[in-house]
């Protein structure tokens, strides 16, 4: 009975001893798999999504006075999100998305068109005009949009 005892007490010594070093001296990715307090895990990858583009078709045409004199402002557009969610958004509200671009862009300043930071400036109001429009939640949202044809008359 001593015996049986002693080889018992022998094969969880050594089973712990075996396991401990297992933990200690094996890969981080085990110890993290096996739940070991110290190991670092490494957190989920996230998935890169593709860019997602839409062309605001037709051309936005609009007119403004500069001067006494009337002046023509011929914008293209394209609306870029990661969310094809987003796009059936704004497809689904293009005529209040239209109407309020038309708006914002005859209300413009011929002279500050003309310089590149009036352009950029531009396209942030555009940017904000559309995501308004579309009251979207959360991180769904038009991420950009962009000038494909910018024509000042």
């Amino acid at each position: 009975m001593k015996k049986i005892i002693i080889i018992v007490v022998a094969l969880l010594v050594l089973g712990g001893g075996g396991a401990a070093a297992f933990f200690m001296l094996g890969d981080d990715d085990a110890a993290a798999e096996a739940g070991v307090d110290g190991a670092e895990v490494a957190p989920p990858e996230e998935e890169e999504k593709d860019a997602i583009y839409w062309a605001l078709d037709p051309a936005f045409v609009v007119n403004y006075e500069r001067n006494g004199t009337i002046r023509y402002l011929q914008l293209n557009l394209q609306a870029m999100s990661y969310e094809q969610d987003v796009i059936d958004k704004v497809k689904a509200n293009i005529p209040a998305v239209r109407n309020n671009l038309i708006m914002l862009l005859s209300a413009q300043d011929y002279d500050s068109l003309g310089s590149v930071e009036g352009k950029e400036g531009l396209r942030q109001e555009v940017l904000a005009s559309i995501n308004e429009v579309l009251r979207l939640k959360g991180d769904s949202k038009v991420d950009d949009v962009f000038f494909t044809g910018f024509v000042m008359q």
